[in-house]
């Protein structure tokens, strides 16, 4: 019985506690902390531990990627969201990034490959709008807008017409149910 009425009282302190929350922001609207989204997009600040799709960056002083290609981020990856094509530089020999191509529909947004980097080149980015209608918009090279080895100046070569174009990875053709069919079990001989 005691028990009984420890238990109660313990579930009535905690519901009073929530409530006394509750009116304090009714009362002091200022304090509230959810932000009104959509509708305060423009002003709309994330906290800055929040994460999202991976990013590549930049060097500031040549403008060039950061990454070296060395395939640490791959291989932290618990479920090959990310893959690596790397080339080797004529003259030096070493391997050079030609793609770095991210599968963002396998993502699980952990940051295990931007803490295994060791040329601090991703970073969680603080993009959180992403759902899209076509998952193959979801496969995104991440440095197209450098100019890998071998390939025309991006004012040469002819844009896109749509985004998904430009984003996606060619993807293997689907092998729709019709197309299997279940082959029939062997028939005994009589006997």
């Amino acid at each position: 019985m005691k028990e009984i009425l420890k238990k109660t009282f313990e579930g009535l302190r905690g519901l009073l506690s929530g409530m006394a929350l509750t009116f304090r922001y009714l009362v002091h609207p200022d304090k509230v902390i959810t932000q009104q989204y959509p509708e305060n997009r423009a002003q709309l600040k994330l906290p800055p531990r929040a994460r999202s799709r991976i990013e590549l960056i930049k060097d500031e002083q040549n403008g060039v990627y950061r990454c070296t290609a060395c395939g640490l981020c791959v291989r932290a990856c618990p479920n090959n969201s990310i893959e690596v094509i790397r080339d080797r530089d004529p003259v030096t020999q070493k391997a050079k990034l030609n793609k770095f191509i991210y599968h963002f529909e396998r993502c699980t947004i952990c940051g295990l490959c931007v803490d295994a980097c060791r040329s601090e080149a991703l970073r969680m980015g603080q993009q959180f709008e992403t759902a899209v209608y076509d998952s193959a918009q979801l496969t995104i090279i991440l440095n197209k807008d450098s100019k890998p080895a071998g390939e025309e100046p991006a004012s040469e070569r002819k844009t896109a017409s749509t985004p998904s174009e430009t984003e996606a990875a060619p993807r293997p053709p689907s092998v729709s149910a019709a197309a299997i069919q279940p082959t029939p079990a062997p028939s005994s001989p009589a006997a």
